[in-house]
């Protein structure tokens, strides 16, 4: 079968519509993984700060376990 011009401009239509959507949906998981690179960013800092927030929080209990065995 010989394509005319049209089957082949309906084709590459066809293709080029199908491509488009590819992009759409690559453009949209790209988006979607830096939003989650975001996430974890902001997950990994809080999580640091927690952690020096707890050391700072078991230093001061120290000092004042170690102030009411000396009370006593």
């Amino acid at each position: 079968m010989i394509k005319t011009s049209e089957h082949w401009r309906q084709e590459i239509r066809e293709k080029k519509i199908k491509a488009d959507r590819w992009e759409r949906k690559f453009q949209e998981a790209q988006m979607r993984n830096e939003a989650l690179e975001k996430i974890l960013l902001e997950s990994w800092n809080e999580k640091g700060e927690l952690k020096a927030r707890v050391a700072e929080l078991e230093k001061f209990f120290i000092i004042i376990e170690i102030i009411i065995l000396r009370l006593s």
